[in-house]
């Protein structure tokens, strides 16, 4: 990381304080990757030093005509933040009016898409390898698991079988219970835990999440992990790699994996081991399996058939679902 990108970082957090350091950082990221791809455009090699270039607007969306809604969503995100840094004039409020007013253009874009029930054209190809086709990918990646990057994929889908988690669950801190309950608040939060118990064959682990994003929102996750198979598996992991001690689950290169890091290996790892339907000598046709598909595949296959249920109990009164859910859905003590 640059200087320059450090300051930036630095400025952000002075001005919007409540924000969390990972989205400061995620603005910046997108900042110079708007920079990269200028770069590449003019065939140039200027070095990321300033943020002028994101005033001008029709050079903004011309650099992202060719991504997808979602990534456009966040890079004109990171444009109106940034931008507030600079001195506040008329000029530079409309250009940040309109990176916001586009962002929620695609913000309700994407609501009113996933209102249908129906995946998008783009995230189809993914969706149909159904929950037998991820069950074939792991079992296609245990004789490689002596693979550092393969070794992490694995687990972090074996997790995410039993627990829908979002990218998070790659930045897990293992630590025992014992450890873990000396702990201060101030030194619980801002991290994800996995809490090891002494007694690792009767008692649960636990996710402890304090850290993802919708922590504001829903503050801190707990989730327990049961599964007999999971549990022996996260066991193996920790000895087979030799990092048994406190501190980052999954290691790479030497250094704890983040979203970012833990993003890229799912999507190259499940490229590599998906089955038939995405056998393409053509890189650039093959797709990848995040957390956010993996989630969508796993719960669609779990209830798909009691959503659908729903919908038509709720058609049948004249209300929401989340009406239904809140009002006429009760159980008995």
């Amino acid at each position: 990381m640059s200087e320059y990108e450090k300051v930036l970082i630095e400025k952000l957090k002075e001005a919007r304080p409540k924000n969390k350091l990972s989205s400061h950082k995620q603005y910046v990221r997108c900042i110079k990757l708007l920079n990269d791809r200028l770069n590449q455009k003019l065939k140039t090699t200027h070095d990321f030093e300033n943020i002028d270039f994101v005033k001008d607007r029709d050079l903004i969306n011309n650099l992202t005509s060719d991504l997808s809604d979602s990534t456009k969503r966040n890079y004109f995100t990171a444009c109106a933040n940034v931008l507030r840094l600079e001195d506040k004039t008329d000029e530079l409020d409309e250009i940040i009016n309109y990176y916001e007013t586009k962002v929620n253009d695609f913000n309700d874009k994407y609501k009113e898409e996933q209102k249908s029930g129906i995946i998008s054209n783009k995230q189809k190809p993914a969706f149909d390898v159904k929950i037998d086709g991820l069950l074939d990918m792991m079992y296609n990646m245990e004789p490689h698991l002596d693979d550092p990057t393969t070794h992490i994929a694995y687990m972090v889908y074996n997790i995410l079988l039993h627990h829908q988690l979002r990218n998070e669950v790659g930045t897990l801190e293992k630590i025992g219970l014992s450890l873990f309950n000396r702990l201060k608040k101030d030194e619980v939060q801002g991290k994800n835990w996995l809490v090891i118990p002494s007694n690792i064959y009767k008692k649960p682990f636990k996710i402890v999440s304090t850290e993802y994003k919708t922590d504001k929102k829903h503050g801190t996750k707990i989730v327990e992990i049961k599964n007999p198979i999971l549990r022996k598996k996260l066991l193996n992991y920790i000895r087979q790699t030799g990092n048994v001690r406190s501190g980052p689950l999954f290691v790479y290169d030497g250094k704890p994996v983040n979203e970012k890091i833990l993003t890229d290996i799912l999507l190259y790892q499940s490229k590599k081991y998906l089955p038939q339907s995405n056998s393409d000598d053509n890189p650039s046709k093959k797709f990848g399996i995040g957390t956010t598909m993996f989630a969508k595949i796993v719960l669609s296959h779990e209830f798909e058939e009691i959503n659908g249920l729903m919908k038509q109990k709720a058609m049948d009164r004249g209300h929401s679902i989340g009406v239904q859910s809140s009002i006429y859905i009760k159980k008995s003590e």
